[in-house]
This record gives C-alpha cells, sequence and structure tokens, in this order.
C-alpha cells in the first residue's frame, strides 16, 4: 500500500469512527509529518526499531518536543499500522512516554499574608481566605 492510499484509507477509517474535525485533521498533520520524516519510504515497510528513533531521537531530542506531544504522535502511529494497515505493532517496544507530575508551589505564611493584604475588597478577601481554606485541608 502507497502512502497515498494509506491516508485515503485513513481518511475513510476515521470517518468510519465519526472522529471529531480537530481530531481528523490533527491526525491527518501529524501523518504528514511522519511521511515526510520517512521520506521516499512506504509506511508499510518502516521498521519499529525506526519508529523508535523517530520517537525518541527525532520529536524529543532533536524537536525536544514535550511528553504529551510525543504521545500524540504514538497514538497515531498506532491508529495508522493497527486500524489501517492492520497490523499487529508491538506496543511493548512503542510505549507511550509516562508524564511527569506536576508539584505544585505552596506558598508561605508571608506570601499568603502579603496576597491577602493586598486586597482591598473585603467581598473577594473573603472569597479568596474562603478558597484557600479549603484547598489547604485537601
Amino acid at each position: 500500500m502507497t502512502n497515498e492510499q494509506v491516508t485515503k484509507k485513513m481518511k475513510e477509517d476515521m470517518r468510519m469512527r465519526n472522529f471529531a474535525k480537530y481530531t481528523y485533521d490533527s491526525y491527518l498533520g501529524k501523518t504528514k509529518d511522519i511521511m515526510k520524516y520517512f521520506g521516499e519510504k512506504q509506511l508499510e515497510e518502516v521498521t519499529t526499531e525506526e519508529l523508535r528513533e523517530f520517537l525518541l531521537k527525532y520529536l524529543k531530542e532533536e524537536r525536544k518536543l514535550a511528553d504529551r506531544s510525543i504521545n500524540y504522535y504514538n497514538s497515531v502511529i498506532r491508529f495508522i499500522y493497527e486500524v489501517t494497515l492492520d497490523k499487529v505493532l508491538n506496543k511493548k517496544q512503542l510505549p507511550m512516554r509516562k508524564q511527569k507530575k506536576e508539584v505544585y508551589k505552596v506558598l508561605t505564611k508571608e506570601e499568603l499574608s502579603t496576597f491577602f493584604n493586598c486586597v482591598d475588597n473585603f467581598k473577594f478577601k473573603t472569597i479568596f481566605m474562603l478558597v484557600y481554606g479549603l484547598f489547604e485541608k485537601t
């Protein structure tokens, strides 16, 4: 199957699944990026090792994309191979990237005092204090 045929069938597969317009357009854009990376090589001939290199070396190291973006490309790759090309893809070799959990910064008592003292409107000051009190207990 040529890359043009893959794109055509992929469009049909996405319409069959009633993809949202944004997802439809986004998947097509990512597919074009993937095809451009592999040049003249047909997607059907691309190996798992080459896909790993695309995800890790090209997207992560060269383009410096965030883990969420790399996972999105990975989802597109999985759709292309598993749905459109009907091929078994070794997901253990192409795992989703673990996303870092953010640690939220907690304000010091001095910072909170400064913040609350800056609010002149009593109503808003009360709302801020109530909301802070709710989150402080969790």
